[in-house]
């Protein structure tokens, strides 16, 4: 993924082929006016997510936890990384051996 800035002159003459990156590549381009950033080019599946975790960060229960979080945070209740890192880690299977019949 990877960010370019050009000129709005330099993006109206690479238009088609820049909507073709965005599109398979997930290519940011910020196109400037006047040598300031003005507007952004990004995929479509790119943009929705932004305005998912726009919705998200929105939420009263999203500004709820977080400000949670930062409770505890500043109280020094805290979980090491061992901690969470392992409750998503997938169980190990047995190292026991199987019975034999005979």
């Amino acid at each position: 993924m990877a960010t370019h800035t050009l000129p709005t002159t330099e993006a109206r003459v690479k238009f088609l082929s820049m909507v073709k990156d965005v599109d398979k590549a997930f290519t940011r381009y910020v196109i400037t006016h006047r040598g300031k950033p003005q507007a952004v080019m990004m995929a479509v599946d790119e943009y929705e997510g932004w305005l998912e975790t726009l919705e998200i960060a929105r939420s009263a229960s999203w500004t709820r936890a977080l400000a949670k979080a930062r409770r505890e945070e500043r109280s020094g209740r805290r979980l090491s990384y061992e901690t969470v890192a392992g409750s998503f880690a997938p169980a190990r299977p047995s190292r026991r051996k199987a019975p034999t019949r005979r």
